[in-house]
This record gives structure tokens, sequence and C-alpha cells, in this order.
């Protein structure tokens, strides 16, 4: 069978008061970056006019979303290696988070690799990739209400995710989300228990912090060192590597963040996969052999 394997990443860009932190410093290490990973697909949190300048000269072979909504400018965008993919759709979903611009942006993309056949639909290997980046836990309302923002948004991520399957008609979707959650239990459990596996969990990873990526600016610095960020799948898509990027190397020792990228490379088209977690979010283990 066909398989294609996929690069992707997620990648909070950081900026503070709608304008990026370090600038012009972190120019040249968010270009560095890119150009050494190169992720086929990336989703972007925190956008602004000069980082998405920055992605596209570091990637001039990826194609984006373009689209009126100033959202897609300036907090959330896909950008795929236009070589390897076709957009096929695209759009945003009202997820309920509290910063006004933010939406679950979303892309279907065809693999061109794959064949062309629409009668075999499992021979014509498409992808939904969502982002999000949901409402710090921090947010007033959150202070004021005691009501976990995040749990509402990731069950209206997967109310979408499954509206958006059920459109597409594809038994053979892989499924995509990734973005910073800005929590790291509730989002995962849920969106566990819907389906989809953080690839760390899947990979039997231990789970890496990907905030605050030091040193930082001090309001980010005094944090606890936490998980935010994640890539999640469906059963169509199966990781077999994945890392949080941890104080790479750049010039001139900036940061390309005050949050690590996360990468993970897929298998697509030789599902459906079984889950290899072993635990469940009790910690209770998920008997897998007999």
């Amino acid at each position: 069978m066909d398989v294609s394997r996929v690069s992707v990443m997620t990648f909070n860009m950081c900026k503070t008061e709608g304008f990026p932190i370090n600038w012009p410093q972190r120019r040249l290490p968010i270009i560095e970056c890119l150009t050494a990973f190169t992720p086929d697909i990336l989703c972007i949190q925190e956008l602004h006019p000069l980082l998405h300048d920055t992605i596209v000269e570091a990637l001039p072979t990826h194609a984006f979303i373009q689209d009126e909504f100033a959202g897609w400018q300036n907090e959330g965008n896909i950008y795929w290696n236009s070589n390897m993919f076709t957009m096929l759709d695209y759009g945003m979903v009202d997820i309920g988070i509290m910063e006004p611009l933010r939406r679950l942006f979303w892309a279907r993309l065809f693999i061109k690799s794959s064949t062309s056949n629409v009668t075999n639909q499992q021979n014509r290997k498409e992808i939904l990739v969502s982002t999000a980046h949901y409402t710090w836990e921090g947010h007033e309302e959150e202070r004021k209400t005691d009501i976990n923002l995040r749990k509402q948004q990731t069950r209206r991520t997967v109310s979408a995710l499954e509206a958006l399957t059920t459109r597409f008609n594809n038994p053979y979707l892989a499924v995509l989300f990734m973005g910073d959650l800005n929590e790291n239990y509730h989002p995962r459990r849920i969106l566990r228990e819907a389906g989809y596996v953080d690839c760390f969990a899947e990979l039997r990873l231990p789970t890496p912090i990907t905030h605050p990526q030091r040193p930082a600016e001090p309001k980010e610095d005094i944090q606890v060192g936490t998980t935010l960020d994640w890539i999640m799948q469906n059963k169509y898509a199966r990781p077999i590597l994945a890392n949080s990027l941890t104080n790479i190397f750049c010039t001139g020792g900036y940061s390309v963040s005050d949050h690590c990228p996360v990468m993970c490379i897929y298998e697509i088209g030789a599902g459906p996969y079984v889950s290899n977690a072993v635990q469940d979010f009790c910690g209770k283990n998920i008997v897998k052999w007999s």
C-alpha cells in the first residue's frame, strides 16, 4: 500500500500587545529554524504580518490560506508545501475562544503523490489539518467565573471536527489537530475520548516541556515549565517520530519564541492504526497484549 510520510509543526511565534517580541533580533533565528526543519505542514499561532513575511522567506515553496478575515493574518494560519499538497478546501469555526480573532482554523489537503482515482478513497490520501489557540487559564473571564474555558473550547473543537469529517465523506480521512491549548490535561483528555491521541502518548515518549522556552521575558520566565503545545491525530495518521524543539542553536543567541515548536512525522495511507498509548487519564494501564 502506498504510504506517504508527512512532517508537521505547530509553532506559537509569540507577540506581546500585538507585536512580535524581541524583533527584529528573532527574524534570523526563525528563518534558521524553519530552514533546518522544513515542515511539510506548519500551523502558526500568534501570527503577525512581520512573522508571516519571515515564514514565506524561509519556506518559499509553501502556500498558505489567503482570506480577508483578519485572524488569518494576525492570529493563526496553515502553511503547506505546494509541491506535495493541493489545498481542496479551508475554513474556520468559532469555538468560543475569548480572544476576538482566534478561531479553529482548518484546511483540507490532498497529497499529490497519491492516486487521483476518486473511486478508491483509501488511495486518495487527504489530510484535514486544524489548529487553534485556546484561552489562557489566567484570562479575566476564567478568574471571574471559575469556569475552565478550555474544556468548552475542546468540546466545540471535537464537534467541529466531527462535522467536517461527516461533510467530506471520506472514511479514510487523516485528521490532525494541533496548537497552543494552554493546558496539559483536560483538552488532551477530551480529545482522546473522542479518538484523537497526542503524538507523544502514541509514541510512548515522555511529554516534553514546551513553555516557557528560557530565557524568556520576565512575565513568562516566572511561569512553571509545562506542556501547552500539542499535536494530535486520529487513527488514519500514524506518528513515527516527535519532538519539542528546545533551545536550538540560532545566530545571535535569541530563542525563536517563548514557546518551543513541536514537530511530528506521520505515515499517511496505511490506516486505520490501533492506538499504541499505554495509559488512560486516570493513570491506569491499558492492556495491549494477551
